[in-house]
């Protein structure tokens, strides 16, 4: 009998936990979709004000059972699984109450020597009572239970036959489900409960007699540390002895027991009639507010036994007395209630202890693995108890204790966001212990035959002398094969046959029919209870190890695990735990006993995959904030003169003002750093401590798998830094005010981001250069990625922020307020006012530390694609070009210079020339900027790699010298990677001018079109500004166009050099004209400025350095135009002797 109530409480233990898990599941979906339609609602609300009585007559009279009707199938379908439930529920209350009793009245006592026995008896008769009050949770039970019932009568045409066992246990346990508040309607199953479980009684109260020493004794967190429980470094010599196995096989149910056996009191208070019962309910009570029932619902216990302790009574043990437990309430709960502040601080106090442990031995085993064997006891104590911390954590972070009004709660009180690192060591020392098993399954495999064997076989000896008659030959049969499996055992013994085999010894040994007193029983029961903890090390070390942890079963506990990962990646001391979360999703799988509930695992699958998913993302967020930061940081530090200057500024301080005065001048300077102080680069190193923090987390975690969801840590940060990148890389010129930066700050930018790239480079195996150089490409040219060598993808997708940066600077340089000025060879904005913030200025990016730095971030092939944007407007505007020259063409044919009548009669009939001297300046602006950038490019290069550029200019000597030599694609590939010279780009142009010049009217008429422009009214506002060497409307640009048009479109250089002459020649007799008629106050030319107009000419003359001056002096005497120069560079002497006289 015996044996086989062993055998009982085992199946029907994993039978509860599985009913529980359904029952659990039923909470979260308590209503089918079906039920939740209107036409149904006054057929609902009928069949529940009517329960138990469900009559599907009375029932068709409401309004809606038509439709009702017409759902019954597919009621039935969602409502199937949710019914027999129930049903499975109500079979396994009367098997478990059966066996519970049974096994009462068979047992001889429950103490340390049949402790395993003793946890059995305790955690059945918890889920037992555990399964009831599960039931009494679920939302819409009398709805759906009718429901069902009615639509099985619709469509089988019977009446279900279970339903007369299903109402009356609805009304027996469960009680009125109306307008009754929970606690009324717990009171109900928890009264009926007491009735079923009286003769359990007597088997609890004995229990707690036991129990009580272990529960008072650990019910301080000092006492751990008073004790040393988990201290091995304090005695050198307890480093190597193995753990007591009773000792922290107490430990390792603390937690449990104190759950188990609350609920055994609950439904037995009879048993509170002993001291050692109450006191034990007393530090019960005082050690929490809730107790778990099963996954995430807990059960606020205060008020039931409130009403416990002011109503029970019982007949005493003493015979014809009665027991009254509203006696010992204020002894007993009140004073464990109103201690509810020094209940949350003992736990903060214990989960602090536990976390020092768990880091001590993560530290010890990573350098003595082989110590995993001897304590293993130890550890697996040790991460039960930090388990049922951070569940008891999770239970109480809303829980409020009874009567809080009253005894000065502190709100929060137990909420602790160091939490995460007590979950991370647990997880840490699991996965470490993990690592090692076969440390472990080895040790006690030789502990078991060497130490456990002999003293089995001793006892069975002592036992079977003494009692043997006593022993069923079957009983015999099986103790001696526990002692044969002892000295032959494997980590493949077969663990299922060996743990029956040692509770149906253990339930023998401790039942009074076996004959054998108990305290005859008690060696060999304590030998075997040792053994079989030492079995299911050897067999079952991993799934100890899980099952202890139990961290996967925290995912149900969703909004406060969504509140810790929110810590997790926002509080920088928590940076290092960032990916425990992660890790623990990955436990779900194997710590979730998901086999009983296929909705239920289907509904996790999903949502631990898309929670994984969701906490890696908020890891990567989190790194990218601070990466962020580091960056800004270091631009910070460099806009206030960067680490070097402030240390030298710091030395003036300290040489000025001395010691004493030190701190106060540090604190006046921004940024500064040194042995004395520090402010901002103290802050740039905090910033860089913080990144570096969630990078090594990141890094300490190689792969975790969520189910079918493979997560590689690093695939996912380098994905994200990669996007981020991309994205600080397109932004670099960005700017709210300007819509551009300047190139300079672009590149300081560029260089933080570099160098906080490198400091994540040192935690990740990262190419940061790749990465750098591969999205530069990708923003900056019209290639995706590669070298030369490997051949560049064209990536017309790619080009969006280059062009952006090429359009920025051809509407910059053609403005009509912005002139080259070849004395600084940059662009420059001329202003008639102060220049206003957030305007736009020449000056500030066309300067060649600007350009440089352009030419730094974007590279070669960056400068090539602005060169190609330009080439593209340049070809617009000699396009524009050729049109006004073939529309005019009729009266430039007809224009005589020589004659001043025809001249200006003809000169008056062309019509667009500020059109088309608007498009020479364009193009010559076009000319003039690529000439500075390419300018600027090779001081780059010479800077990264001496003499290349004088290198390239030898080759293209040597290219242009030879006819025989083709330059082929590679090398013109060599030439523009070398950023110096762009042999395409240069062909390219001169086709252009070719393609549009290419007719022989047009060519011989554009000397005319040039010469004509001087009457352009345009040139009525432009004048020679000598403190720039320029024009203000940027007509010296024409002389570049000229340059580059006419050497382009001709076939020799002696063609070239008559039409340079002609346009000289004709330009000459223009302002000849022009003069004359301005010293002739002739209205119509009296606005423009001669003067400049000759200074205009003396600059070409200067440009073409193969003609001679006599050219233009036939035409235009030099001592006119000496005259009108000077007359320039006298006004502007006396307009600067004005400004000083009035400074």
């Amino acid at each position: 009998m015996a044996r086989e109530k062993a055998e009982h409480l085992l199946i029907l233990r994993e039978a509860c936990q599985g009913i529980l898990y359904r029952v659990h599941w039923m909470t979260h979906n308590a209503t089918p979709a079906t039920l939740e339609t209107k036409e149904l609602q006054q057929v609902l609300r009928f069949v529940k004000r009517t329960f138990p009585k469900i009559s599907s007559e009375e029932t068709a009279t409401q309004r809606g059972f038509d439709v009702f009707k017409a759902k019954s199938e597919q009621i039935c379908s969602e409502l199937e699984d949710w019914y027999y439930t129930i049903k499975d529920v109500i079979s396994l209350n009367e098997k478990t109450l059966a066996v519970l009793l049974g096994f009462a009245r068979n047992l001889s006592c429950l103490e340390e020597c049949n402790y395993h026995l003793m946890v059995l008896f305790f955690e059945l008769l918890g889920l037992y009572v555990k399964l009831q009050i599960a039931m009494q949770g679920v939302p819409n039970k009398v709805q759906n239970i009718a429901a069902f019932v009615l639509a099985y009568q619709q469509v089988q045409g019977k009446t279900d036959e279970n339903v007369e066992t299903v109402t009356r246990y609805m009304t027996e346990m469960m009680g009125p489900q109306g307008k009754t508040s929970i606690e009324d309607r717990l009171w109900v199953t928890v009264t009926s409960l007491r009735l079923k479980c009286e003769p359990l009684s007597q088997g609890v109260r004995a229990s707690t007699k036991f129990l009580w020493t272990s529960i008072q004794r650990w019910a301080p967190a000092s006492s751990f540390e008073k004790q040393r429980m988990f201290s091995i470094l304090v005695d050198a010599s307890k480093i190597v002895q193995p753990a007591r196995t009773a000792k922290y096989l107490e430990l390792e149910y603390l937690n449990g027991f104190r759950e188990w056996v609350q609920y055994a009191l609950l439904v037995c208070p009879s048993a509170l009639q002993e001291p050692e019962a109450r006191y034990c309910l007393n530090k019960i009570i005082y050690n929490s507010f809730t107790i778990p029932v099963v996954r995430e619902v807990t059960f606020d216990f205060a008020k039931i036994w409130d009403k416990t302790f002011r109503e029970y009574k019982c007949g005493h043990i003493s015979q014809g007395t009665k027991f009254y437990l509203k006696q010992h309430r204020d002894a007993i709960f009140k004073e464990a209630y109103v201690r509810a502040n020094e209940c949350a601080m003992n736990h903060r106090s214990l989960r602090r202890y536990l976390q020092g442990q768990l880091n001590q031995y993560v530290c010890l085993f990573t350098e003595i693995p082989g110590l995993a064997g001897p304590k293993f006891q130890l550890i697996l104590s040790l991460i039960k108890l930090a388990s049922d911390e951070i569940h008891w954590y999770f239970h109480h972070t809303d829980a409020v204790p009874f009567k809080e009004h009253k005894i000065n709660w502190i709100p929060n009180l137990a909420q602790d966001p160091t939490i995460i690192k007590l979950m991370g060591s647990c997880v840490d020392l699991v996965h470490l212990v993990t690592k090692f098993a076969s440390v472990v399954k080895d040790y006690f495999v030789e502990y078991i035959r060497d130490v456990d064997a002999p003293k089995c076989e001793k006892e069975l000896k002592k036992l079977f002398n003494t009692h043997g008659k006593k022993i069923s030959k079957i009983q015999h049969e099986t103790m001696t094969n526990l002692l044969r499996e002892a000295r032959s055992i494997t980590p493949q013994t077969n663990f299922t046959t060996v743990k029956l085999d040692f509770f149906r010894t253990m339930s023998f040994l401790s039942s009074a029919g076996s004959g054998i007193p108990f305290q005859d029983a008690k060696p060999i029961l304590a030998v075997f209870t040792e053994m079989y903890t030492h079995f299911t090390n050897v067999l079952r070390t991993e799934q100890r190890l899980i099952k202890n942890a139990n961290i996967g079963s925290m995912i149900w506990y969703t909004n406060d695990i969504k509140q810790v990962a929110q810590w997790t990646v926002t509080r920088p001391k928590l940076y290092g735990q960032c990916m425990t979360l992660l890790q623990i999703l990955g436990h779900v799988k194997f710590d979730l006993n998901l086999k009983f509930c296929p909705d239920e695992q289907s509904f996790v699958m999903k949502t631990t995959t898309a929670y994984a998913e969701r906490v890696m993302t908020q890891v990567c967020k989190s790194i990218l904030v601070n990466f962020d930061r580091s960056i800004n940081r270091a631009m910070h530090l460099a806009e206030v003169g960067g680490l070097k200057s402030q240390i030298q500024k710091i030395e003036q301080i300290v040489s000025k003002k001395g010691k004493k005065n030190l701190d106060h001048g540090v604190a006046q300077i921004p940024g500064t750093e040194s042995k004395h102080g520090s402010s901002e680069y103290a802050m740039v190193q905090a910033e860089a401590q913080r990144l570096g923090q969630l990078l090594s987390a990141v890094r300490s975690v190689k792969q975790v798998q969520v189910f079918k969801l493979v997560i590689n840590p690093y695939d996912w940060l380098f994905e994200t830094l990669d996007y981020h990148v991309s994205g600080k890389i397109e932004g670099l010129f960005a700017d709210d005010v300007r819509g551009v930066c300047r190139p300079t700050v672009a590149l300081a930018k560029l260089k933080a981001l570099q160098r906080a790239l490198t400091f994540v480079e040192q935690h990740i195996p990262l190419n940061s250069s790749d990465m750098i150089r591969g999205n530069i490409l990708k923003h900056y040219t019209k290639i995706s990625a590669g070298t030369i060598r490997d051949g560049m993808k064209m990536d017309s997708k790619s080009q969006a922020s280059i062009q952006k940066i090429a359009r920025f600077y051809w509407d910059l340089i053609n403005k009509s307020n912005v002139t080259f000025s070849p004395l600084n060879m940059q662009f420059v904005t001329v202003l008639a006012g102060r220049k206003s913030r957030g305007e736009m200025h020449a000056d500030n990016y066309t300067t060649q530390p600007e350009l440089k730095a352009l030419c730094q971030i974007v590279g070669p092939y960056g400068v090539k694609a602005i060169q190609s944007v330009f080439l593209t407007n340049l070809g617009n505007s000699v396009h524009e070009m050729k049109r006004i020259v073939a529309a005019n063409s009729v009266y430039l044919g007809q224009l005589d210079f020589v004659d001043i009548k025809s001249w200006a009669t003809n000169v008056a009939k062309v019509t667009e020339k500020d059109e088309f001297l608007t498009a020479a300046i364009q193009v010559g602006r076009c000319l003039q900027f690529i000439s500075i950038l390419k300018r600027a490019q090779r001081a780059v290069q010479d800077g990264s790699i001496p003499f290349v550029s004088q290198v390239v200019d030898l080759v293209t000597q040597r290219l242009e010298n030879d006819t025989k030599i083709e330059p082929g694609k590679q090398l013109c590939s060599v030439l523009t990677d070398s950023g110096v010279h762009d042999p395409v780009y240069d062909m390219g142009m001169k086709e252009v001018f070719q393609r549009v010049f290419s007719s022989g009217v047009v060519l011989s008429h554009i000397p005319k079109m040039f010469a004509c422009l001087f009457a352009a009214p345009l040139w009525k506002n432009s004048k020679f500004q000598p403190e720039i060497e320029g024009f203000s409307n940027g007509a010296d640009s024409v002389i570049t166009s000229i340059q580059m048009i006419l050497p382009a479109i001709c076939k020799s250089r002696e063609e070239t050099m008559t039409m340079l002459q002609d346009f000289v020649v004709l330009s000459a007799y223009a302002l000849l004209h022009m003069n004359s008629r301005v010293e002739a106050k002739d209205r119509e030319y009296r606005d423009f400025h001669i003067p400049s107009m000759m200074i205009f000419m003396s600059k070409f003359m200067e440009s073409c350095k193969n003609m001679s001056l006599h050219v233009l002096e036939e035409c235009l005497p030099f001592t006119l135009m000496r005259t009108k120069i000077i007359e320039i560079y006298e006004r502007l002497k006396l307009e600067t002797d004005e400004k000083s006289t009035g400074a």
